[in-house]
């Protein structure tokens, strides 16, 4: 059993830390009043079991017993009598290997803080029944703030009934004995040992994985080990009434409960090529590995006080291994989206795809699903693929590029070993290549046109679980996360309220399902994602037309990378758009498909409206139906904000301004687009 990392001062930070976190994430569950069950609750399941009193105890000596037997949406993991004696057992011996005279006999003996982060570990905050889940990580964090890991083990089954069986489900190291047993405040699932409650930082356990010691040696040359010990923002903070959702938004005139996200916590995805990958490519060594990386990244190869430092950020070593991180944390479950909601709300005729910056400056990945009979096949998602889609275009003549297959958690499970990739601050994955951002990529697979989601625009709203995020688990249609200065995201004033609406399966009218929603007087500006090439490029918002939004004058701006934006540094895009006012308006020109008289009048209806800006929405996605197109909805499309050349080494931001006086205006930011030349001008599709 892996223990806490805490050592010296980090030890009694983290200590406060998980306590606050505790308290917190409890309260955030609270309804403002008590309810009154008629039927069976947690606290009552689990003391209906004699098998499970020494949990029981844990909850009692913890603080949570009599939250868990009157409200709330809750999902207890509970571990079994025996479970609880090994923890003791396993307990008293680390607390001797650190010169404790420790003797841990029962649940009364353990200090404190073991016995409240034991029953933290074993508990959520939300609803999760088991049979529901995909494998990988589980929707929330627990109350000790960490993603656990759902996996189905090959080799045994569960008897379903007289002919039925599953494969035998287990989270982390326990196996999951009995599931979804539920109760009137949640559900309880039965496990047969402990949770391991461990701290370990996600470059420990690629540290600690015997199959990625060149990646793990590299990591520590290039000081990559420092970075990726990185946790909680203790700069950031949020007001408790916040938290727990005391403020209040309209969409399109529904209103939401923000929960703003309490604690801005850094975390990393890491994909790494195991040893055996890097020796099929003549990679021994951490020396043999720059040599790989500086025929990729060559940019500075005659700069010795580079090239001698691996350490610097602009060395082909360090470089190379930032475009194996991402500077959030992701399952591949919920990566292109959650499926149940991607299904439900697109033709699935190309594959699901996202765009996510690297921790490479000015890089990008694709990252795409593949689709299997109309269902999204979750154990084949690639980095920098090229399939059936091509590029935007119809027709597309160019050849398919396989990419790099992601490997999920059961096949790391089944073919490795191994039983936990999920750490305090991140995950890992091991791909089936070596990632590069060579000119194949940046050139090729890349020139496309590049619909990017705007829950994807900012790290904090992925990692928080903001992003595809099922507030049905919550019990509550109209929660969702709010924040306040998110990363890539910065604002000349705080006049606004903005949210990462959750993931309906059954309605939106929005791409993947959920947006950005910004309400108030707001004048917000967000880093792009960069381009892949430098060439001329257009920039497309989406647009969808309501009578609650606002009219908004928008801008552009780039600088040197990393440099801060100045007000004077803005380009006006265009005049100002209405938001009130749907793609009927003479100055747009919208008729639908069906209205016209043949194939030549749509198409010379599309060019008509590209030449004004404007494009209908896109033929694939649908609204709550599951049949029409959102280019058969006239209050949606895509405003063309410019058309120029683009530098792929520039840090561009667009810049967004309220001008109608009103608190209440809102903004739907759905997604915006990067297509380049050979798209745009070149029979682009209605995808």
């Amino acid at each position: 059993m892996r223990n806490f990392r805490f050592r010296g001062f980090h030890a009694f930070v983290s200590a406060i830390v998980m306590a606050f976190v505790f308290t917190a994430c409890w309260d955030e569950m609270h309804p403002g009043t008590y309810y009154t069950f008629n039927g069976k609750t947690v606290a009552s399941d689990l003391a209906e079991n004699p098998n499970y009193s020494e949990f029981v105890k844990v909850l009692q000596r913890a603080g949570i017993w009599n939250d868990l037997s009157t409200y709330g949406h809750n999902t207890c993991f509970a571990p079994d009598n025996n479970a609880i004696a090994k923890f003791l057992e396993e307990r008293e011996q680390f607390a001797k290997s650190l010169g404790i005279d420790a003797t841990y006999l029962t649940v009364d003996d353990l200090p404190k803080e073991d016995c409240d982060t034991l029953a933290w570990t074993h508990l959520l905050d939300i609803t999760c029944f088991i049979g529901d889940l995909t494998p990988g990580l589980l929707p929330k964090v627990n109350l000790n703030d960490r993603f656990l890991i759902l996996t189905l083990d090959s080799t045994k089954v569960e008897q379903l009934g007289d002919s039925v069986v599953a494969l035998r489900r287990q989270l982390n190291n326990a196996i999951i004995i009995a599931k979804d047993d539920s109760c009137e405040n949640g559900v309880v699932h039965y496990i047969d040992r402990c949770i391991d409650f461990g701290g370990n930082y996600v470059y420990d356990l690629v540290d600690n994985d015997p199959n990625t010691k060149l990646f793990s040696k590299a990591l520590k040359d290039c000081g990559f080990h420092t970075v990726l010990s990185e946790w909680y923002d203790y700069t950031y903070t949020i007001g408790e009434d916040s938290v727990r959702g005391s403020v209040h938004l309209t969409q399109a005139g529904n209103d939401w409960t923000l929960h703003y996200w309490e604690k801005r916590k850094t975390c990393f995805t890491l994909l790494v090529p195991t040893d055996a990958i890097f020796n099929a490519n003549g990679i021994y060594s951490v020396d043999d590995m720059f040599d790989y990386a500086k025929n990729i990244y060559n940019e500075y190869n005659d700069i010795d006080s580079i090239m001698n430092n691996r350490q610097n950020p602009k060395n082909p070593l360090y470089r190379f291994l930032s475009y194996h991180i991402l500077p959030f944390l992701m399952d591949l479950s919920r990566i292109n989206g959650r499926s149940e909601v991607i299904e439900n709300h697109s033709l699935l005729k190309t594959d699901p795809e996202d765009y996510f910056e690297t921790l490479l400056p000015n890089s990008l990945m694709r990252i795409s699903t593949q689709v299997k009979n109309k269902k999204l096949d979750m154990s084949n998602v690639y980095i920098n693929r090229r399939d059936n889609e091509g590029n935007g275009t119809i027709g597309f003549k160019g050849p398919k590029v396989r990419g790099v297959k992601i490997l999920t958690a059961q096949e790391m499970e089944e073919g490795w070993g191994i039983e936990q990739y999920s750490a305090l601050n991140g995950v890992y994955h091991y791909v089936e290549d070596i990632l590069k951002y060579d000119s194949d990529v940046r050139e090729d697979v890349l020139d496309r046109r590049m619909r990017i989601d705007c829950s994807t625009l900012s790290p904090d709203f992925i990692t928080s679980g903001a992003r595809q995020f099922d507030a049905s688990n919550t019990g509550s249609s109209n929660y969702s996360y709010g924040f306040k200065n998110p990363k890539n995201f910065a604002s000349y004033n705080q006049d606004y309220r903005m949210q990462v609406r959750s993931a309906s399966a059954s309605g939106s009218y929005a791409y993947e399902g959920d947006g950005v929603d910004i309400q108030g007087q707001f004048d917000m500006y967000v880093k792009l994602p960069p381009v892949p090439h430098n060439g001329t490029w257009q920039l497309r918002l989406s647009f969808r037309a309501n009578s609650h939004c606002g009219i908004i004058q928008n801008y552009i701006a780039s600088v040197a990378p990393g440099a801060a934006v100045e007000r004077t540094d803005w380009k006006p895009l265009g005049i100002p758009v209405d938001l009130r006012v749907n793609m009927t308006d003479p100055s747009v020109g919208w008729i639908k498909d069906s209205n016209l008289e043949d194939e030549d009048a749509v198409i010379a209806l599309d060019k008509s409206m590209k030449n004004r800006g404007w494009m209908k929405g896109s033929c694939v996605q649908t609204i709550n139906d599951g049949e029409t197109p959102h280019r058969d909805i006239n209050t949606m499309g895509r405003l063309t904000l410019m058309t120029d050349y683009i530098q792929s080494n520039m840090d561009y931001y667009i810049r967004i301004k309220q001008i109608l006086d009103s608190r209440d205006g809102e903004f739907l930011f759905d997604f915006i687009e990067w297509v380049p030349k050979s798209v745009y001008d070149n029979n682009e599709d209605r995808n």
